[in-house]
């Protein structure tokens, strides 16, 4: 009896990380296939950025609304339909005959793993005892980081082997065993939701994201009145101020931004968005970079970005062991440090340059985020009350994506022509650095140790 438990448990967990795994191996996957890419549609990196930024905004503005869905109508249900809208996507996205499609399919797979995740981490949650629960979502998070690194590689191999339209057929090789498992798994009853989804406040976030992403990126196009993007910017800003204004009065806001006035919050979410944004931009533009100045293949691209990537797999788990000993800030800032010291080299970064001068600064930031990652985010969920992790989650999320959204835009402000200029690669990465220098300062004032509503005493 016992192991037919520990075998239904085990078919729920590897379901769930099949599908998890589908997000962030799109999100970097990519990032190598950009310059072939836009080189056979003919266009600029503004659409390069827009291929990026659309996946990631409806990323961030559709998780809340999947698990809200899951809520009402059932988790297991979503969870399929997520994986079944994601290779549609997915296929789509392969036989794109316009940039225009591949932005549209790469939206719709955003959508579809927005309802998937939040909703395979809730069947963990609902299927598997709590007392296994917290090793369950240990390998999901293994699992991420772990998709997060092949990302490059994968994408740099089978873009330089078989072309970049063939990155998309490794999600099928996670889809349809998710699928055909996820088929299997028992239908879980939804707790009975109260009240209605806040629509207006998920149209106000999207709103502002896509008013922000357009205002910084669309006066590169050739055109273009320069008096669009300021106009944007004001519609961004205003879109933001009435979300704030919504969240006030909204009863379940789709983003409790009151969690911000928590002690912590706001250092562990600002910490989380400049990090994003200086990693994440790395990613977005060395390819770039490589491929027009050194003249580098994209498969050897992708395993030099393993070098960022790979890291974090093996120091996440020290760094979450470092911060129950240590408390949440020593990681964490120590890992900042190390984000800023493998960012610096990139401040004369030149086409002459050996693999090692490259790879060496990629580890370097690839430690960093492996320490800090665990304590940041365990911060930024143990300052609220239990009732209100979930909320404080999916914010939390919603302030990475939203780095990586900023960071793909700034790229494209700062880097213009089929091949920018060398120094507007080493401008673009001393804004990165006073980023990654913001990130040491927000960390720092992360609380070494977290009193909760209802503990005695949090420290060991």
């Amino acid at each position: 009896m016992v192991s037919d438990r520990r075998t239904a448990e085990r078919t729920i967990l590897v379901t769930v990380v099949l599908g998890a795994m589908l997000a962030p191996l799109n999100s970097t996957m990519i990032t190598v296939a950009l310059p072939t890419l836009l080189g056979d549609f003919g266009r600029s990196l503004v659409w390069g950025s827009w291929i990026v930024a659309s996946y990631l905004v409806a990323m961030a503005a559709f998780q809340p609304l999947g698990g809200s869905l899951g809520d009402r109508y059932g988790r297991r249900r979503l969870f399929l339909i997520g994986l079944m809208l994601f290779l549609v996507a997915t296929v789509v996205a392969a036989l794109s005959w316009s940039i225009e499609v591949l932005i549209v399919a790469r939206t719709v797979q955003a959508v579809a793993g927005a309802t998937a995740i939040p909703n395979g981490t809730a069947l963990v949650r609902s299927l598997i005892v709590p007392e296994r629960q917290g090793r369950a979502f240990g390998t999901v998070a293994s699992a991420l980081a772990l998709a997060a690194g092949l990302g490059p590689p994968l994408g740099g191999v089978l873009t330089a082997a078989l072309g970049w339209r063939w990155i998309f057929a490794a999600n099928i090789l996670l889809i349809a065993p998710a699928l055909i498992l996820g088929l299997r798994l028992p239908a879980v009853s939804s707790a009975t939701s109260t009240g209605r989804f806040d629509l207006r406040g998920a149209a106000l976030l999207i709103c502002g994201l896509v008013s922000l992403v357009l205002a910084l990126t669309v006066w590169r196009l050739p055109g273009v009145p320069l008096v669009l993007a300021p106009v944007l910017g004001l519609l961004a800003v205003g879109t933001s101020l009435a979300l704030v204004l919504h969240t006030g009065r909204s009863p379940k806001p789709v983003l409790n931004l009151a969690l911000f006035r928590a002690r912590g919050f706001t250092p562990a979410a600002t910490t989380v968005l400049l990090s994003n944004l200086t990693m994440y931009t790395l990613l977005l533009s060395l390819p770039v970079f490589l491929v027009g100045w050194g003249n580098w293949g994209d498969e050897h691209v992708g395993l030099l970005l393993a070098g960022l990537s790979l890291p974090m797999v093996f120091f996440s788990p020290l760094g979450g062991r470092l911060s129950d000993r240590s408390g949440r800030r020593l990681p964490a800032v120590m890992g900042m440090v190390l984000i800023a010291l493998g960012t610096l080299p990139f401040l004369a970064i030149a086409p002459f340059w050996s693999w090692l001068l490259y790879l060496a600064p990629l580890v370097l930031q690839g430690i960093g985020l492996g320490l800090s990652t665990a304590s940041v985010q365990a911060t930024a969920i143990e300052t609220v009350s239990l009732g209100q992790a979930g909320q404080a989650a999916g914010l939390f999320s919603t302030m990475r994506y939203l780095g990586s959204i900023l960071g793909s835009s700034v790229m494209v402000a700062v880097l213009s022509g089929s091949t920018p200029p060398v120094e507007n690669f080493r401008v673009l990465y001393a804004a990165l650095l006073l980023s990654a220098c913001g990130a040491i300062i927000t960390a720092w004032g992360l609380p070494t140790w977290i009193r909760r509503a209802g503990d005695s005493e949090t420290e060991p």
